[in-house]
C-alpha cells in the first residue's frame, strides 16, 4: 500500500527519523533506561522542543492536532530506534484521553504544561487477570458526600514513576466509567515499582479507600466509556506501528549479519534456507505496516470502527512480529540474545509487544467474530460466498 503524506506527515516522519539517527543511539538508550524512572530530562524536552509531545492536544492548547496517522509515523520511528521514554503513555493516551474529557480549566492547567514536558500524566488502567482492556475494571469508585473513595489495583502503569498524576479509570456504583485525577504526590497510592520486558519502567498500583475530590473527575459518567475505548484502540494502533518500525529494524541487523557472518568459506545469506527465512521476515513486516496503515486510515475516516481496527492491526502485527522476532534470533545464533547486540533488546520488545494487552489469538477471536456478526466477511476476496 503506498500512500501520499500530508505535509504534516512528511514534516513528522521526516524530524522524527532524522532526530532519533542522529541523537538517540545506543548509548543514549542506555543513557535513559539507567536515568532515574527511566527517563532522560534532556531526550524528553527535546521531545517538547520538536513538537511531538503536542501531537494529539488540539491546536488552541498549544498543540498540532495530529491523528492516527500522524500517530503511527511517529510511533514507527520510535519502535525502529527502541525508544523508552514512556510517549506513548503519557502523550497518545493521557494527553489524548484528557484532552476530550477535560473541562476548559482542567485543559488550561494540564495541557500546556504536558505539551511543553514541565508535567506528565499517565492512565492507569490496566488491571491484573483483565480479559481484554475493554472489560470492565475492577477497581471501584464509591461516592461518599462531595468526593469518592477509589479502591483496586493497576498494574505495569507504563511511565508511574515519576510522573505529576495520574488518570485512574474505575466502575461507578451506577455502572458508569470514572476517570479520576489523582495528582499531590498520589496520596494514598501505594505505588510499587517495575520494570518492563524491553528495560522501561512501570509501577503496579494499589489504592484503598483513596479520596479524590469530585471536581478531579474527568469527563462524564455515561459518554466516558466511548471515549476511552476509542482512545485505547488508537494507543494499541499506535503499539502495532511501533512493533513494525522494530520489526523491519530486526530484518535490516538480521540482514546485515548474515551478509557478513561466514560459514564454510561462504555468507550465510548466500544459502537457500537462510535467504528463504529473510523473505519471508520482509513479507510479514510489508504485512504489517500495511496492516497498521489499514487501521489507521479507517479509524480516521471513521473513529467508531476504531476498535474493530485495533483488533485487525493488533491480530496480523502479532503473529508477524513472533515470526519475525524468532527468525531474527534464529539466524543470529546465541548472538540473537547477547546484550552486545541489538537484535536481542529488539527480540524482547517485540516479545513484550506479543503479550501486550491481551494475547494475539484474543484479538483474532475478537475481529473473527466481528466479521462474522457484521457480514463483512462477504467483502473479501478470499473467501469466496458458497450457493446455497
Amino acid at each position: 500500500m503506498l500512500l501520499a503524506h500530508t505535509d504534516l506527515q512528511e514534516m513528522i516522519e521526516s524530524s522524527v527519523l532524522d532526530f532519533l539517527k542522529h541523537e538517540y543511539d545506543f548509548i543514549a538508550r542506555s543513557n535513559s533506561l539507567s536515568a532515574p524512572n527511566g527517563i532522560n530530562p534532556q531526550t524528553w524536552q527535546s521531545f517538547a522542543d520538536m513538537g511531538w509531545l503536542g501531537l494529539p492536544v488540539a491546536e488552541e492548547n498549544g498543540g498540532i492536532g495530529g491523528g492516527p496517522v500522524e500517530a503511527g509515523l511517529l510511533m514507527r520511528a520510535f519502535g525502529r530506534h527502541l525508544v523508552v521514554e514512556p510517549y506513548l503513555a503519557c502523550v497518545l493516551r493521557a494527553a489524548r484521553l484528557l484532552q476530550d474529557t477535560a473541562n476548559a480549566q482542567q485543559k488550561d492547567i494540564w495541557l500546556p504544561a504536558m505539551v511543553t514536558g514541565e508535567k506528565r500524566l499517565v492512565l492507569a488502567h490496566e488491571e491484573a487477570f483483565e480479559a481484554d482492556v475493554w472489560s470492565p475494571r475492577t477497581t471501584r469508585a464509591v461516592r461518599e458526600g462531595t468526593d469518592y473513595l477509589l479502591s483496586g489495583r493497576k498494574v505495569l502503569v507504563a511511565g508511574a514513576p515519576g510522573a505529576d498524576g495520574l488518570i485512574v479509570s474505575a466502575s461507578l456504583e451506577d455502572g458508569g466509567c470514572g476517570l479520576f485525577l489523582i495528582t499531590q504526590g498520589f496520596q494514598g497510592v501505594e505505588l510499587t515499582q517495575q520494570r518492563t520486558l524491553d528495560g522501561a519502567y512501570a509501577a503496579d498500583l494499589t489504592m484503598t479507600n483513596v479520596r479524590v475530590a469530585a471536581e478531579n473527575m474527568l469527563g462524564y459518567p455515561a459518554t466516558n466509556q466511548a471515549i476511552l475505548d476509542n482512545v485505547l484502540a488508537e494507543a494499541i494502533i499506535a503499539e502495532c506501528w511501533e512493533a513494525s518500525g522494530a520489526m523491519q529494524a530486526a530484518l535490516e541487523q538480521t540482514a546485515a549479519y548474515t551478509a557478513d557472518r561466514q560459514q564454510f568459506g561462504k555468507p550465510l545469506s548466500s544459502f537457500q534456507v537462510v535467504q528463504h527465512r529473510l523473505a519471508e521476515m520482509a513479507v510479514a513486516c510489508e504485512d504489517s505496516l500495511s496492516a497498521c496503515q489499514l487501521a489507521a486510515l479507517r479509524t480516521e475516516a471513521n473513529p467508531d470502527s476504531a476498535r474493530h481496527m485495533a483488533a485487525l492491526a493488533r491480530s496480523k502485527v502479532g503473529r508477524c512480529a513472533r515470526e519475525v522476532s524468532q527468525a531474527a534470533v534464529q539466524l543470529h545464533g546465541a548472538m540473537g540474545v547477547s546484550e552486545e547486540l541489538i537484535i536481542a533488546s529488539l527480540f524482547r520488545k517485540l516479545l513484550g509487544f506479543h503479550q501486550q494487552h491481551g494475547t494475539t489469538a484474543a484479538y483474532t477471536a475478537a475481529y473473527g467474530n466481528y466479521m462474522l456478526e457484521s457480514g463483512i466477511w462477504r467483502n473479501s476476496q478470499v473467501l469466496p460466498i458458497q450457493d446455497q
